[in-house]
């Protein structure tokens, strides 16, 4: 459980909320099962998870690209990168269930009951409270769909050209992933009160997403030179 204090009137009054969690999580599920889960009318899993799945997909195909060249190289010499993959990768995957649950709480945030001015102002505080914790963590997604573009891009020295359309295809998953997770900090951000909070998080989320579609595009560009018929 949870409890937030709310000063209503000049009296503090507090009120406890359960933590939303989904069961069984995410990452639990077999392809199919998310698939199913993500077609469905729930409200989740949706965007955020699936931007964050891509991301961990495109973070995936970095790794092989590395290990591939690994064989080839003196031995240590890529485990540097290997490991940013693998970091990479775990982050991602506990971000599709994060996604989530931050969802969740704004959907038992927003069932509260408003049917007096303490029960909206405790409503409308815990509100604010879950559409800020929502907006991180796709905030915290960006970051590391930035990381993974730079991954992508070290990659393209390491990758032969058997393997050099998969970090291609990582490099478009991470920019996918990167462009899901903006769009769900911003729906969040709109809804938010607190200007100060808005304008730190929306100055974060530019960072993350400034020259990144050029960075892409440097990517993709050059895999396509590499495979051109």
């Amino acid at each position: 459980m949870k409890e937030i204090a709310c000063a209503i009137s000049g009296k503090a009054s507090t009120y406890t909320f359960p933590i939303a969690t989904i069961d069984p999580r995410l990452t639990d599920l077999s392809l199919r099962s998310f698939g199913d889960d993500l077609a469905s009318g729930g409200p989740v899993p949706g965007g955020g998870s699936a931007a964050a799945y891509a991301g961990m997909l495109g973070a995936a195909l970095a790794g092989m690209v590395g290990r591939i060249a690994a064989r080839k190289a003196e031995p240590g010499s890529h485990d540097a990168f290997i490991a940013e993959t693998d970091e990479l990768r775990a982050e991602f995957l506990a971000l599709v269930d994060e996604d989530a649950n931050a969802f969740a709480e704004v959907a038992v945030a927003l069932k509260l009951p408003k049917s007096d001015e303490r029960e909206a102002g405790i409503r409308s505080a815990q509100l604010q409270i879950a559409l800020g914790n929502a907006s991180r963590v796709p905030l915290r997604m960006a970051a590391a769909c930035r990381r993974l573009l730079d991954l992508c891009e070290r990659g393209l020295e390491l990758a032969s050209r058997s393997v050099i359309s998969d970090i291609g295809v990582g490099a478009l998953l991470a920019e996918a992933a990167l462009r899901g997770a903006a769009l769900n900090v911003m729906v969040n951000l709109a809804s938010l009160t607190d200007s100060t909070q808005v304008k730190t998080l929306s100055e974060e989320l530019d960072r993350s997403l400034e020259g990144a579609g050029e960075q892409r595009r440097r990517i993709t560009d050059f895999v396509e030179s590499r495979v051109a018929r």
